[in-house]
């Protein structure tokens, strides 16, 4: 974090060593063999910049790179960029890595760079633009060196470029579905809709990643994932509860547990008069009365135990682990007789009927379901596949959902500027699914984004965060704990955010 006021008396030139980057010579390249990974999520595009989901971004990151990567503890690293400065508060200068080039053989140079970033910059149907909110424009100054700046002051660029893959100058939605072209250590070797396989990028600039060969399995679900385990068919996989009890019954297998720093949580649409899947009402969740007695009527210590091992209730918008966490807030209440009261008062003396959409989190979604229940709001859980989940919620086509959602920067100011501002221009609000509003809220995101005092800012996010969680524009369920199921032969150091890398994954050391 720079602070302001250092910034003004060294003349606002504040210079980002970036550490020494990896060195590829000496660097043995992983056994020749495949690894076979099981994912629950399932892949629509190539296109790295068109879907904000942990699915797309944990397949596609082993293809493309960013300029700045997050180690394992969620500190900026240079990938791309082996360096980069700030001359001034609107201005980053990033120095590009030579010698990178993508899977065609092309060589990586600041133009493609800068593409990418336009790429994003104009075009608003691509959800992985709300990393470069506030960024106004981004220019080359030779063919190793990249200028953006921003509209307003931003401490926290670096961090959320890990989350902007470069694509070659003149990539399109089109030629991208046809053909992934990034710099990672993987390149495709082969891709069907529920199967993907990766080959070891020989040119990779950096380590070498653990395997020659990685085929991934997509859209697995928890059944299916506890069957592959019976049969020993994976490596690796997702760890839902199924998958845990298999891999228990099975020696080949071991759970490696991992920090999970998304919430989840319980969402509505509460933008429209009417909304689609609470027929025959005015759209209840305009009324945070009945917002409100939604969150009074969950018991939020069984549904943590009973979603999943080690779930813990969720009394906040982020975890402790993220920057904006307050730890002096007192913990969420539950109070039918109060929610009901609510209801009458909102004008549903007699409850209403909704329909609740999920992609996975199925004993959460049945356990809210009879909570709710019994403050007379009779909800029917709906499941639909992650892709077209994810597509009703980005063409605000629900009215209320749960779902998994967090701060993969680590800052809960990204949070802010994403889910609850109002949609406007820079990627403000991209995730704001349902479509709330509100003027001073906006105000306050923008000035917390401009200061760089660290104490400060923390302050005036927490206070921010504070003010959507008494409006209850989500409601919190509960901090999943994160697992793996891994083949006992192979060996993976999780990562702080919980995202797999596959790159990541080495056999394991003979004993």
């Amino acid at each position: 974090m720079v602070d302001s006021r250092a910034c003004s008396r060294a003349g606002i030139r504040a210079t980002i060593l970036a550490g020494l980057a990896l060195a590829a010579c000496g660097k043995a390249a992983g056994p020749d063999r495949e690894l076979r990974v099981a994912l629950y999520d399932d892949l629509a595009s190539f296109d790295p910049h068109a879907r904000n989901t942990v699915g797309a971004y944990e397949v596609l990151s082993s293809i493309y790179e960013p300029l700045v990567t997050l180690d394992r503890s969620m500190r900026p690293a240079p990938a791309l960029a082996v360096s980069w400065e700030t001359p001034d508060l609107l201005t980053w200068v990033f120095r590009l890595r030579p010698g990178v080039r993508f899977h065609d053989g092309s060589p990586l140079t600041a133009d493609d760079v800068a593409a990418s970033l336009r790429r994003l910059l104009t075009d608003e149907r691509l959800e992985m633009r709300s990393y470069l909110s506030g960024v106004a424009e981004a220019t080359t100054r030779g063919p190793d060196t990249v200028v953006v700046r921003t509209r307003r002051p931003n401490a926290q660029l670096a961090s959320r470029l890990h989350f902007v893959l470069i694509v070659p100058r003149g990539a399109t939605a089109e030629s991208l579905a046809r053909r992934a072209n990034g710099t990672g250590p993987y390149a495709v070797a082969g891709w069907a809709p529920s199967s993907l396989t990766l080959q070891r990028n020989p040119s990779y600039w950096g380590e070498p990643p653990g395997v020659s060969r990685v085929r991934i399995d997509l859209g697995v679900g928890s059944a299916a994932a506890a069957e592959g385990i019976g049969e020993s068919r994976y490596d690796v996989l997702d760890g839902s509860r199924k998958a845990e009890e298999a891999a228990r019954r099975n020696a080949r297998y071991r759970v490696v547990e991992q920090e999970n720093i998304f919430l989840r949580h319980l969402a509505f649409d509460v933008g429209r008069e009417r909304t689609p899947f609470s027929p025959g009402t005015p759209n209840p969740f305009r009324k945070r009365e009945v917002r409100e007695a939604v969150s009074l009527a969950l018991d939020r210590d069984r549904l943590a135990t009973t979603a999943g091992t080690g779930a813990r209730p969720a009394e906040q918008l982020v975890p402790q682990a993220v920057f904006g966490h307050d730890p002096t807030r007192p913990p969420l209440q539950r109070d039918p007789a109060r929610a009901r009261a609510l209801l009458a008062r909102a004008g549903f003396p007699r409850g209403f009927d909704v329909v609740l959409h999920r992609s996975g989190f199925s004993t959460a979604a049945e356990m809210v379901k009879a909570q709710l229940a019994e403050i007379g709001i009779r909800v029917r859980v709906e499941t639909l596949p992650s892709t077209a989940f994810f597509e009703a919620l980005n063409q605000r086509r629900l009215s209320f959902w749960i779902v998994a959602s967090g701060c993969p920067t680590g800052d809960g100011l990204e949070l802010l500027e994403t889910s609850f501002h109002s949609p406007g221009p820079g990627g403000l609000g991209v995730d704001n699914y349902g479509d709330y509003r509100s003027p001073a809220l906006d105000r306050g995101i923008l000035e917390a984004g401009a200061l760089f005092d660290l104490r400060t800012r923390q302050a005036a996010v927490q206070g921010l965060l504070a003010r959507v969680l008494e409006d209850r524009v989500w409601i919190p369920l509960y901090h999943d704990r994160g697992a793996l199921v891994v083949a006992k032969e192979w060996q993976y150091e999780p990562r702080a955010d919980g995202y797999l890398r596959v790159a990541d994954i080495r056999p394991a050391p003979a004993r």
